[in-house]
């Protein structure tokens, strides 16, 4: 959940936030206050929200943020680093037709160029939607089309399990006029209680088959083209993802065999980018709403890339159409 989470908050800040030019502390505040494009971190309560569909996989999203956020330094005749530097405390709230999360988060930004974050939050998974499934292997085939077979076959094998999430989140970014860099890394470490203890289950929102009280990595690399005063975004993603298997993952084989589980990870996956913010403002908890499409082709994936009966065609992009929004107070 939290590799699309992370999408929409960066999809969002990069529609509406630019960082202000350098220049004398009267032009700089003259340009925060009139320029409505210019994004400036408040004191106070503050607010995130975004809502995605998303195809091969297939899912709806929903993701929601409401906490406290305090600036660091505010002196418009800082360096342009140390601006927009503050830390965030919230509680959080994401919602699917498969599964409910919540939990808290805390947020620093020491650097414009840097943020740091750690959520701990609490997962039930409903048993609907064939989900959630866990295996006694990470050999074992998790296509689509096997998901739904076995649903069908065993219908007790969605399992509606409880357990907990913990996410710690990097990210590095710089800008050079109007073209942006950023690079997010992710770890994410799941514990479900599954059935019989198994050591893996099927990660929806990663695609990917996780281990069970071990780590998922996720990386995505963010190339964009910013045109601020017109309100739209163009760019690019690369996306890696790798679940890190310990060995009970691996159940009776007790093997990580080439052509086995070793095609389970990583998946790999690249494509371009699109948004567009309508407005933005200052001191509103509707503001910055933005829309945003992501088309991205599997390069690598055991069930994405073709090559078998049960695979999905190569051609066939995972695609994500959204909306998001931010507030402050």
């Amino acid at each position: 959940m939290v590799v699309q989470r992370s999408l929409m908050r960066r999809v969002a800040s990069a529609c509406a936030v630019s960082l202000v030019a350098l220049g004398a502390p009267g032009a700089a505040v003259a340009q925060d206050r009139f320029n409505t494009r210019v994004g400036r971190v408040t004191n106070g309560l503050y607010m995130r929200n975004s809502t995605f569909l998303r195809i091969n996989p297939l899912g709806l999203f929903n993701d929601f943020r409401f906490g406290y956020r305090h600036r660091i330094f505010d002196r418009p005749d800082l360096p342009i680093v140390l601006r927009n530097t503050y830390w965030a405390a919230a509680g959080t709230l994401a919602l699917s037709p498969g599964f409910v999360r919540a939990g808290a988060a805390v947020e620093f930004a020491p650097l414009a160029m840097v943020n740091l974050s750690a959520s701990f939050e609490r997962v039930q998974w409903f048993g609907t939607f064939n989900f959630v499934q866990s295996y006694a292997s990470a050999n074992e085939h998790f296509s689509d089309s096997a998901i739904r077979e076995r649903a069908r076959v065993d219908p007790a094998s969605a399992e509606a399990a409880g357990g907990w999430m913990l996410t710690l989140n990097g990210v590095l970014q710089a800008k050079v006029g109007d073209l942006a860099i950023r690079n997010t890394a992710r770890g994410i470490w799941n514990s479900l209680s599954l059935r019989d203890n198994r050591p893996v289950f099927y990660d929806s929102f990663n695609d990917v088959m996780a281990p069970n009280g071990g780590w998922v990595f996720t990386d995505d690399f963010d190339l964009i083209y910013q045109n601020t005063e017109a309100g739209f975004n163009i760019g690019a993603r690369l996306t890696a993802v790798l679940p890190l298997y310990g060995q009970a993952s691996w159940g009776a084989d007790n093997q990580a065999l080439p052509g086995r589980g070793a095609d389970n990870s990583p998946t790999l996956r690249a494509g371009p980018l699109v948004s567009y913010t309508f407005r933005e403002g200052r001191h509103s908890f509707f503001n910055a709403p933005t829309v945003f499409v992501l088309a991205q082709w599997w390069l690598s994936h055991r069930y994405r890339t073709g090559g078998c009966d049960e695979c999905i065609s190569q051609g066939l992009p995972m695609i994500v159409v959204g909306f998001a929004f931010r507030g402050d107070s």
